[in-house]
C-alpha cells in the first residue's frame, strides 16, 4: 500500500505553504515515532502570498471565499483545467496571461508562481497612474507609470503564492510526477482551508469582521526629526523647511517589496544628506528652521502624511516649534536611483507659482550646477506633481510651496515600480549621492535665505555611507546585518519589506524601539536621524538601554551587545494608527485593515498552511483631515 506524503512550509516571517508530496517508499520504511514520520510525510516549500485588503468599494487581492475546504491535484497550466487544480505557472508574466483566459473557472482552487526571470522591457505591479483618486488636478489619465499591469488592483478568489526558487523546482517536480502518472492516486495535491484572524471569535468574513468592529488596523511609524533639535521645554517657532521622503513600497505578493528605487533611493538620499548637514555650524543661527520627515504608509492612500497633518492640526507638535502655520516651504525627494548622468527634474503643482516656490526651484537649479549635476523644470505640459506625498499637503493647503524632486520627467524612469525586482541592480548609487548633495545644498540656502551662504563650501556627501546605506537596504547580505545598522539598533531579519503591515501598538502609548512594533527601517530611520540631528554636548553622554532620564533626550543606538546613549535630540515616532479602542464606532467609515489567516488542515489527500493574509484600509475614502469621523472624498 502506497501513503500519501504532505508538503509543508515551516512557520517563517515568510509566506507559509503546504503541498502534498507522493512518497510511496514510506509503507515500507521504518517510523519509530510521529515526528519522524511527519518529518518524512512533509517536505517544505517556502514563497510570499498575494495579500487581501479591503476598502470601501470592495475587496482586492488574494482570497478564498470557501467556506469548506478546498483540495486538489497540483498540475502546470498547459493542462486542461477539467476538474480542480492548484495551478503551477512558470512567473508573474504567465500568471497575469493565465488569469486572463481563467481567473474566474471555479476549477482554480489556488496558484503558485514560479520565480521567473526579470521582463527587460519593464514589469510594475501597480496601474498606470498611481493612487490617482489623490491626484489633486482632474487629469487622472495621465500615464505615469507606464509599464503598470494593474495586477495590485485586480480581485481573486483563490490563493496565489510567489515560491521562491528553490521551492519552484520542487513544485514543479511534484507537477511533473502527476501528469507522469496520469493524475491517479496517490497524487500530489495541495488543499485549503480559510479562517478570519481578527480581535474576536468566529468573525470569518470580511462582512463579519466590521460588524463586530473586530478588523486590526493598517499603520505603523513615521519619523520625525527637527535640525538642529528643538527644546522640546521652551520651543521657539520659526518659519519651516520640511524635506521629506517615504519608506515603504506595495506589490502583488506582500513580502516581496525591496522598493530599492521607489521609495527607498529617496530615503537614503535624505538621510545622506542630514548626514553632511550634522557636519557643519551655524545651522542654529538661520531665520528658518528643518524638518525631516519620513513617511510609512504612503504606498496605501497617503496614510503617514495624511495622519501627519491631522495630527498638526489637533497641535500636537506645538512642543516642536511645528504649527499649520510655520510650514512655508516643502521638499520632497522622490525616486532618484536612477537619474541618468545625475540629470534630475523638480516636479511643482501647475498652479504654484509663488515667490517661495521659485525659491525653492532656483536653489535646487544652483545648488545643482555646484555639484556638477543638472536640476530641470518638470515638462510644463505634466498635468502637475506625480503621484507623491506633497499631494496631499496640497490638498491640506492648495497654495503650499512644495516641489518634487524625481529622476524622471512626464513618466517613470523605474520600470520595476512596485515590483518584486525593484532592488540593488535598479539603483546607482552616484545617483543618490548626487541627489544628497544638491538636497543639502538647497536645505542651506531655504533655511538661511542665502543662495551664497558661506556654509554651502563645507558641505560634503560622504559617498561611503550612501553605499554603505545602499547595500544595507538593497541586498539581503549583509542587508539589514550590515555594520551600519548593527552599529545603532539590532534588526529582526537579514532583509525587509517595505509593506508598512499591521499596527502592533496602542497609538496612545510612545512606543520603544522593539521589532515587535516598529519595522527594522522605521527603527533605523529614528536612529539614524536621532544621531545626526542631536545637540553636541559639553559632558558626556549618559548611556542607556531604552529609556533616558531628562525628557528632552533620547536613546540612541541601543543594540543587544551595546548601550546606546542619552541625546538631545528632537526625533520622535509619528504612529499613523487609523483610530483609539475608544473610537471603535465609526470603524466601519473609518475602515481599517484586517487579517485573513490559512489554519492548517489535513486529510487523506495533503495539507497547506498561508501564513496571513492583511486586508486594508481605503485609499479611495479615510478620515476628514481634521480627523472627524465623516468620510472624506478626494
Amino acid at each position: 500500500m502506497a501513503m500519501a506524503a504532505i508538503a509543508r512550509v515551516s512557520e517563517l516571517p515568510l509566506c507559509l505553504l503546504l503541498l502534498c508530496l507522493l512518497l510511496p517508499c514510506l509503507a515500507h520504511a521504518r517510523v519509530n515515532s510521529v515526528p519522524e514520520l511527519e518529518n518524512r510525510m512533509y517536505a517544505t516549500l517556502q514563497g510570499s502570498p498575494c495579500v487581501r485588503w479591503l476598502n470601501l468599494t470592495g475587496e482586492l487581492g488574494c482570497g478564498n471565499p470557501r467556506r469548506t475546504l478546498a483540495k486538489a491535484p497540483i498540475r502546470t497550466a498547459d493542462n486542461a483545467l477539467d476538474s480542480p487544480a492548484a495551478v503551477l505557472v512558470p512567473s508573474e508574466k504567465a500568471f497575469r496571461e493565465f488569469v486572463d483566459r481563467f481567473g474566474d473557472n471555479e476549477n482554480v482552487i489556488g496558484v503558485l508562481v514560479g520565480n521567473g526571470s526579470r521582463v527587460a522591457a519593464g514589469d510594475s505591479d501597480d496601474v498606470q497612474f498611481p493612487q490617482s483618486q489623490f491626484a489633486p488636478y482632474e487629469n487622472r489619465a495621465w500615464i505615469w507609470n507606464s509599464v503598470g499591469s494593474g495586477l495590485m488592483q485586480r480581485r481573486f478568489n483563490f490563493p496565489v503564492f510567489l515560491l521562491s526558487p528553490e521551492s519552484t523546482v520542487l513544485a514543479q517536480k511534484l507537477a511533473s510526477e502527476n501528469a507522469d502518472n496520469g493524475f491517479k492516486r496517490p497524487t500530489n495535491a495541495v488543499e485549503f482551508g480559510d479562517i478570519m484572524q481578527t480581535t474576536k471569535s468566529e468573525t470569518y468574513t470580511s462582512e463579519s469582521c466590521l460588524r463586530d468592529l473586530s478588523c486590526l488596523p493598517l499603520g505603523g511609524y513615521s519619523v520625525m526629526s527637527t535640525f538642529p533639535a528643538v527644546n522640546v521645554s521652551a520651543p521657539v517657532t520659526k518659519p519651516v523647511v520640511v524635506a521629506m521622503a517615504s519608506m515603504d513600497a506595495a506589490t502583488f505578493f506582500r513580502d516581496v517589496a525591496p522598493g530599492a528605487d521607489s521609495p527607498m533611493s529617496g530615503v537614503l538620499a535624505l538621510l545622506a544628506a542630514v548626514d553632511a548637514l550634522s557636519r557643519i555650524d551655524g545651522f542654529n543661527e538661520f531665520p528658518k528652521r528643518l524638518v525631516v520627515l519620513v513617511f510609512t504608509g504612503e504606498a496605501r492612500g497617503y496614510l503617514g502624511s495624511r495622519q501627519f497633518l491631522a495630527q498638526l492640526k489637533k497641535g500636537n507638535f506645538v512642543d516642536y516649534g511645528l504649527t499649520t502655520s510655520s510650514i512655508k516651504q516643502v521638499v520632497e525627494v522622490g525616486s532618484v536611483g536612477q537619474a541618468s548622468q545625475s540629470t534630475f527634474f523638480a516636479h511643482k503643482q501647475a498652479t504654484a507659482a509663488s515667490a517661495s516656490t521659485q525659491q525653492i526651484l532656483e536653489s535646487l537649479r544652483l545648488s545643482a550646477a555646484a555639484t556638477s549635476s543638472t536640476v530641470k523644470l518638470a515638462n510644463a505640459a505634466n498635468p502637475g506633481i506625480p503621484p507623491s506625498s506633497l499631494m496631499t499637503f496640497v490638498h491640506n493647503d492648495p497654495s503650499v510651496a512644495g516641489v518634487v524632486l524625481e529622476e524622471f520627467d512626464t513618466a517613470f524612469s523605474n520600470k520595476f515600480y512596485h515590483s518584486q525586482y525593484d532592488d540593488k541592480s535598479n539603483v546607482n548609487t552616484t545617483a543618490i549621492a548626487a541627489a544628497a548633495s544638491i538636497l543639502a545644498r538647497t536645505l542651506v540656502m531655504l533655511a538661511s535665505d542665502n543662495t551664497d551662504s558661506p556654509i554651502l563650501k563645507s558641505i560634503q556627501v560622504n559617498t561611503s555611507l550612501v553605499e554603505e546605506l545602499v547595500e544595507c537596504f538593497s541586498t539581503t547580505s549583509p542587508g539589514m546585518r550590515c555594520r551600519l545598522v548593527e552599529s545603532l539598533m539590532t534588526a529582526s531579519q537579514d532583509s525587509v519589506s517595505r509593506y508598512v503591515g499591521v499596527f502592533q501598538a496602542d497609538p496612545s502609548v510612545l512606543p520603544n524601539s522593539t521589532p515587535e512594533i516598529i519595522s527594522d527601517t522605521t527603527r533605523f530611520v529614528w536612529n539614524f536621524l536621532a544621531d545626526r540631528t542631536s545637540l553636541q554636548r559639553e559632558n558626556l553622554p549618559a548611556n542607556c538601554t531604552s529609556v533616558c532620564k531628562n525628557p528632552e533626550e533620547v536613546c540612541v543606538g541601543a543594540t543587544k551587545s551595546q548601550q546606546g546613549q542619552c541625546r538631545a535630540s528632537a526625533t520622535r515616532y509619528v504612529n499613523i494608527a487609523t483610530e483609539s479602542e475608544s473610537d471603535l464606532g465609526s470603524k466601519c467609515i473609518r475602515l481599517t485593515f484586517f487579517l485573513l489567516c490559512y489554519q492548517i488542515c489535513t486529510c487523506i489527500f495533503s495539507s497547506i498552511t498561508i501564513e496571513r493574509i492583511l486586508v486594508g484600509t481605503t485609499p479611495y475614502r479615510g478620515w476628514g483631515q481634521d480627523g472627524s469621523s465623516g468620510p472624506s472624498v478626494y
